[in-house]
């Protein structure tokens, strides 16, 4: 039954693929790019409707009258009047402009802010991904060991019939393996737990291996890809935009309007028809004032780019040193590994022939176990900084 679980749990792991493939889909699951598509579409119905209104403003004024006047030669004393006029307000100059920068503008922070979800997105499904290569390989390991030291233990029972070791020392042995397998059924839980999960973001995907072990690119191409400094930049320039867009609420704006006045006025000498232009200049000194506060907020977003270059040189330097250090570690570690492996070939032969008591024995065991762990994390944390680095450095996790 214990085998069975472990088989399950490390299926994934045999069943090779691909981290961009894993995260592709993810993205596509997560509908991401929909999302965007549907707001950019958004967005650009706005700015034609801001285009088709500066040239296209019309408003229609009708009116009816009737007046009652004496002396008039008409038997009820009355007239009617009637009035229609056809305005369009015309923005000849530019004026509102800014609204068609601003909603530009709005799109690209708005694929910036994408970008970030995306590569939040990228980095915690690979930190998921390698975790979970983590777990299955020390699964493995405590497995592989589990079944060498149940050969072990039936090689004891048969040193207890022939009463060349105690009954209380095979039970040690055998509460040693019980705890040993008590840890194994609690990783391969954990392991599937971990599955289960990132299953949930690609269904139809194999959990990946992380296989990269280089750094493909330099420094200044990770720091090139840098969406969170995007955003402030494009943000200032919005807040710039909108201020010169309420500086320039002095610009006039042309009225062209035609009107046709039908009266039934016995004095008048017939109907009127009028064409009319006129200029509309609006002269509000509290624009000028919220003009000044944006260009401000502007200056102060600006202020923050150095901020989070920055962040982003840290960024980089926290994923290159721990890239650097499980690399180093890796090097010390596989060295002394074959040592403790021979220590553990031979403290087996020793123990069996009893020149050793289980307390070294079982401390040569663990010795040899947590070199091989540590070597496990170091792999884990060298494929996972080098796969981040060279992600984000490519640009492929953007597009």
């Amino acid at each position: 039954m214990l085998k069975t679980i472990i088989f399950i749990s490390l299926f994934g792991v045999a069943a090779f693929a691909d981290m961009t493939s894993f995260y592709k889909t993810a993205l596509k699951n997560l509908a991401y790019d929909k999302s965007y598509t549907l707001y950019e579409k958004a967005n650009q119905t706005s700015q034609s409707a801001v285009s088709y209104s500066k040239y296209a403003n019309f408003s229609v004024d009708a009116a009816y009258s009737k007046t009652y006047a004496k002396l008039l030669p008409t038997a009820p004393g009355s007239f009617n009047t009637s009035d229609i006029a056809l305005h369009d307000t015309l923005d000849l100059f530019g004026k509102n402009n800014y609204k068609i920068q601003t909603l530009r503008l709005d799109t690209k922070a708005k694929k910036s802010r994408l970008n970030l979800k995306k590569e939040q997105l990228f980095i915690a499904l690979t930190n998921m991904v390698a975790l979970y290569n983590k777990t299955a390989a020390e699964l493995k390991i405590h497995q592989e060991l589990y079944d060498q030291q149940q050969k072990i233990y039936k090689k004891l029972e048969a040193l207890v019939q022939n009463g060349d070791i105690t009954e209380l020392e095979i039970l040690r042995f055998k509460n040693t393996l019980t705890t040993l397998q008590t840890k194994i059924i609690s990783k391969a839980q954990e392991l599937a737990k971990m599955k289960a999960q990132l299953q949930l973001y690609a269904p139809n995907e194999n959990i990946p291996t992380l296989i990269q072990t280089q750094l493909i690119y330099a420094k200044k191409d990770f720091l090139a890809h840098n969406p969170k400094a995007r955003m402030n930049e494009l943000d200032a320039q919005k807040l710039l935009t909108e201020s010169k867009g309420l500086n320039n609420t002095y610009i006039p704006t042309l009225d062209v309007g035609v009107a046709y006045q039908k009266l039934d006025d016995p004095t008048a000498y017939g109907d009127n028809h009028s064409f009319g232009i006129a200029l509309h200049m609006p002269l509000n000194g509290g624009d000028f004032k919220e003009a000044e506060a944006l260009k401000v907020a502007s200056l102060s977003k600006q202020t923050q780019r150095t901020e989070y270059k920055l962040q982003r040189q840290n960024e980089y330097i926290r994923h290159y040193q721990a890239y650097v250090n499980a690399k180093k570690q890796l090097i010390v570690l596989q060295k002394a590994v074959g040592d403790f492996e021979k220590s553990e070939a031979t403290i087996q032969k020793a123990y069996l022939k009893q020149y050793v008591d289980f307390n070294t024995y079982l401390q040569v065991l663990k010795q040899a176990l947590d070199v091989k762990n540590q070597i496990i994390a170091m792999k884990a944390e060298e494929y996972l900084q080098a796969t981040i680095i060279n992600a984000v450095a490519s640009g492929k996790i953007y597009e």
